[in-house]
């Protein structure tokens, strides 16, 4: 299966029924190989998010929330 898709000015790429049909996933790890975008299907565990959402969803989250955190806690200090 080959479709033409486009990225819009959200940097949002619209993925036709006809191909979400035809991948179970909803989680993808994208990949940049030379000019191609690679989507690589991420199988999470049956109870993953089971009590909410994720709140974040690569390591780079996590690590800004960490030092915004850091940063709220020391700026708390020196008032």
């Amino acid at each position: 299966m080959a479709i033409v898709v486009e990225v819009d000015s959200e940097g949002r790429v619209y993925l036709p029924a006809s191909v979400r049909r035809a991948v179970p996933f909803k989680r993808f790890i994208v990949r940049v190989e030379g000019e191609r975008i690679v989507l690589v299907p991420v199988k999470v565990g049956e109870h993953y998010g089971a009590a909410k959402p994720a709140a974040y969803d690569t390591a780079e989250q996590i690590d800004e929330a960490v030092v915004r955190e850091t940063e709220r806690v020391l700026e708390e200090d020196v008032h």
